[in-house]
């Protein structure tokens, strides 16, 4: 099996093509979404020894000469993969937590999530400081701002189609002047983060400069269509 890009062999300790059978058939498949290049890896366990692979980078197509059956179960492979990216939607609820204040109402904005805090958190009062929702595709990054002072960022990896997102870096980071006067984030909370679809996840973000005081996140993802254009917009506050 030799498979070239840009007549450059992708691993080097590849053995020589064998001769091409007399049943083979050559096919170009041409990739519109993802990388030809990843797509290549992926089709490697369904080749035969004879086959061989051409990649045409500018392109972002591929040449593959093996035999018809084998053609077939990589164009179905291909297309399985070269699917469009995914959209998604986060709703987002930042809350501000405390343990020094009397306890107070739970804010009408908190809804049904009053009695999930109080049982993961010990707290007495609970406010919401911002909520969002915010719209992203998969492998590009989302930020928005909530509240006055605070920055929500994640970067959305590869989703396949399962129902599990990997949010990675998820930042919180909070806008404060410096002695001059200009603006300049402070990070408050950055982990990589497992997000299942339709399921409501609750961060315990950052305590802030009083140990009695704390930021919760509140994140809830959707799939939707793609947005009209990339990036992380909201869409409602």
């Amino acid at each position: 099996m030799a498979i070239s890009l840009n007549a450059l062999a992708l691993c080097a300790a590849e053995p020589a093509a064998r001769s091409t059978p007399a049943d083979a058939s050559v096919r170009v498949f041409v990739l519109k979404y993802k990388r030809v290049e990843e797509a290549a890896l992926l089709i490697r366990p369904h080749l035969s020894d004879s086959a061989s692979v051409t990649l045409t980078q500018k392109l972002n197509a591929m040449t593959v000469t093996d035999r018809e059956q084998n053609l077939k179960t990589i164009g179905r492979v291909i297309a399985d993969f070269d699917a469009p990216p995914r959209g998604f939607t986060f709703a987002v609820k930042l809350i501000r937590a405390r343990a020094d204040a009397a306890a107070g109402t739970m804010a009408q904005e908190i809804g049904g999530l009053g009695a999930r805090l109080k049982s993961m958190f010990q707290f007495n009062d609970y406010s919401l400081i911002d909520s969002a929702v915010m719209q992203g595709v998969e492998g590009l990054p989302v930020s928005y701002r909530l509240g006055d002072e605070y920055i929500l960022t994640f970067l959305i990896g590869p989703a396949s189609s399962g129902d599990e997102l990997l949010l990675s870096p998820f930042a919180l980071s909070r806008v404060k002047k410096d002695e001059q006067g200009h603006p300049q984030q402070v990070p408050l909370y950055r982990a990589a983060i497992s997000v299942t679809l339709n399921q409501t996840l609750v961060v315990g973000a950052s305590k802030e400069e009083g140990s009695k005081n704390a930021l919760i996140l509140i994140l809830l993802a959707q799939e939707t269509a793609r947005p009209g254009s990339p990036g992380g917009k909201s869409v409602k506050k």
